[in-house]
């Protein structure tokens, strides 16, 4: 191996002259990357006994779930189990820019989830592709890297409805995650105080190359021209405006949560990572209500119980966390009654369920094959984002921009396409996203000859409630998705003002110059209605929107919920959710941030509940030497 490694670090320095080229520079990250994923370094396999007797089983070790089993496992004496039900992360997860190769694959759970009749006719069937990620580190694995913690008022209105979690706190755990190397941000006092340089998830913006630097001036300045403001970044003081986004990966590999706090963890000998083992009941004690373990279905078909001498943690994400929680007897009476299903806890789990839905506008640019250079230049890219990108957040109902009970409508991002990849567009709008034919041929048919601009505008602040629900008693059955999208007429009148915005941006001065148009697209249920309408645009977002997997609250904290503040699920002991399925309400962004901040947060609460705050305060100052 080390003759193998010379000779590439030898071919490196040969090239490092050439780097400029596209192809060259590309080389040189391909031989990088494969020296940085040779020796991952991830835990061990534990062959988890039936009968064997833990301090603290957490199921799950995904966004939340790998955080909490690392941070727990910093008190030495307590023995902590991690399970996961894949294995590890493959080189798609590990390598920045192949994010989109994941789906449909076996570190994906591939979920289906059904739209209500009369929504999202565009979808055949109605049904739209749910992934999450089936591995360490689980979505943090496979979601598109972008880092975004939402806004101080987020965090405010949680704490009306659980105490402890307002913006001071979260921020507090947002910066023992964060490992910002951004230099732009920690060299600018208004920005800094906000961030941390020492946490193990490293964060970067990677300083784009001269193609990509130009097509983010050209989208940005156009934002700027129909009214965003142009910051520093999202994650900074200003709750509006528009920038490259933060990414969550450094150094030609992503920070996932297994990346971050389980990798290299191997010398770390009280804490064991069983893989390849689905937990299908939390084990209860019916005449108590105490937990006290729980049973896994080993990858041999082997079912076997494992103990819990203090607490389960269930870090499943918020499709399974409720599905273990309902097959375990803790859900709505009548639905569990329904199924044979004996009731410990009459609780509203499965309900709640919220997203953010996105709703896609394709801008025609520059005509010429000339531009499909970026095409060529994408596999320079392989360390950092493969297309050029930016982001922003905005809100047609407000003028003030800086206070702490305001939030954002909406979030956009931006992708930059070069002519010719249409072909590449299809494929993924048609196995990515499930949109039909005829809907990605004509999002696609403008890029044949000419740029285009991919914008998606996020409706943040759903009023619309789905939930999730058993289809039956056997644990390998999926469950019943219901996204419950619209079901709120408000949510398709904002979402359509929203969409009917962004589309200024045709009328800025670089598309009128090259002369750029929006694609007109084809959307089942729409046709007959005139373009540009306020009619049509309400029937576009209703029928052409699609998720930006961001399934929340089904397992939501609050007394009228199904944990309390603490993520104790309300009348049973020993057992606390800890995931995105606590969330009250989404958060305005991305929503793997938050969830992390959730994994360190409640950490620290399960500390403080055993030894007191004064020794999770003391272990947060020796944090950085732990992970």
């Amino acid at each position: 191996m080390s003759t193998m490694n010379n000779a590439v670090n030898g071919l490196l320095n040969t090239m490092e002259k050439s780097k400029s080229t596209p192809w060259v520079r590309g080389l040189i990250q391909l031989l990088a990357l494969s020296q940085s994923i040779q020796l991952t370094g991830w835990p061990a396999n534990y062959k988890i006994q039936d009968g064997e007797r833990f301090d603290f089983i957490v199921v799950g070790a995904g966004s939340a779930g790998a955080i909490v089993a690392a941070r727990l496992s910093e008190v030495t004496h307590w023995k902590v189990l991690l399970i996961e039900a894949g294995g590890d992360p493959p080189p798609a997860s590990v390598i920045p820019s192949m994010f989109a190769t994941l789906a449909h694959t076996p570190y994906d759970w591939d979920y289906r989830a059904q739209l209500d009749k009369g929504t999202g006719q565009a979808h055949p069937n109605g049904v739209l592709f749910m992934a999450r990620g089936k591995m360490l580190g689980g979505s943090s694995s496979s979601n598109y890297e972008i880092y975004s913690r939402g806004v101080p008022a987020d965090y405010n209105e949680w704490n009306q409805i659980a105490p402890g979690w307002d913006w001071h706190t979260a921020l507090h755990y947002f910066k023992k995650l964060e490992g910002m190397t951004d230099p732009s941000v920690l060299n600018d006092p208004r920005n800094a105080h906000l961030h941390s340089a020492n946490g193990p998830v490293l964060i970067s913006r990677p300083e784009p190359n001269a193609y990509f630097q130009e097509k983010n001036e050209i989208f940005l300045d156009a934002l700027e021209q129909i009214g965003f403001k142009r910051v520093l970044e999202n994650n900074g003081p200003d709750i509006f405006g528009a920038s490259r986004p933060h990414f969550t990966f450094a150094n030609g590999r992503r920070s996932s949560t297994a990346e971050a706090y389980l990798r290299g963890k191997n010398d770390r000998l009280n804490l064991r990572v069983a893989k390849f083992a689905r937990a299908i009941k939390i084990l209860i004690d019916p005449n108590t209500n105490d937990a006290y373990g729980v049973r896994v279905l080993l990858k041999s078909g082997n079912k076997i119980n494992v103990y819990a001498n203090n607490e389960v943690i269930v870090s499943a994400g918020s499709i399974d966390s409720p599905k273990l929680l309902m097959l375990s007897g803790i859900g709505p009476k009548e639905e569990l009654q329904s199924l044979g299903i004996e009731v410990l806890s009459d609780l509203p789990v499965g309900k709640n369920l919220h997203d953010h839905a996105i709703s896609g506008l394709t801008f025609a640019g520059q005509p010429g094959l000339e531009t499909a250079l970026q095409n060529v230049i994408t596999i320079a890219e392989l360390d950092s984002y493969p297309v050029p990108i930016q982001a922003g957040f905005f809100s047609l109902n407000t003028s003030e921009v800086n206070s702490d009970n305001i939030k954002p409508q909406f979030q956009i991002f931006n992708t930059h396409m070069g002519a010719t990849a249409a072909p590449i567009l299809v494929y993924g709008c048609k196995t990515v996203t499930n949109f039909d034919a005829q809907y990605c041929l004509s999002a696609a048919n403008p890029n044949l000859y000419r740029e285009i601009d991919m914008t998606q505008v996020v409706l943040l602040h759903p009023k619309s409630r789905g939930q999730v629900k058993l289809q039956s008693t056997n644990p390998l059955d999926d469950l019943i998705i219901e996204p419950g999208y619209f079901r709120d007429e408000d949510d398709v009148i904002t979402f359509a003002e929203g969409v009917k915005f962004m589309t200024n941006i045709a009328r800025t001065s670089y598309f009128k110059k090259v002369g750029g148009f929006i694609a007109q697209l084809d959307v089942a249920g729409c046709k007959g209605l005139k373009w540009g309408t306020d009619r049509y645009w309400r029937c576009y977002v209703k029928n052409a929107a699609t998720s930006l997997l961001h399934p929340v609250g089904t397992c939501a904290m609050g007394p009228q919920g199904v944990v309390d503040e603490r993520l104790r699920v309300h009348g049973i002991s020993n057992l606390r959710v800890i995931d995105a399925s606590v969330m009250p309400k989404i958060t305005s962004g991305n929503t793997n941030a938050p969830t992390m901040m959730i994994g360190e947060r409640s950490s620290d609460l399960i500390k403080e509940d055993y030894f007191g705050f004064e020794f999770a305060t003391a272990q947060y100052n020796d944090v950085f030497s732990n992970i």
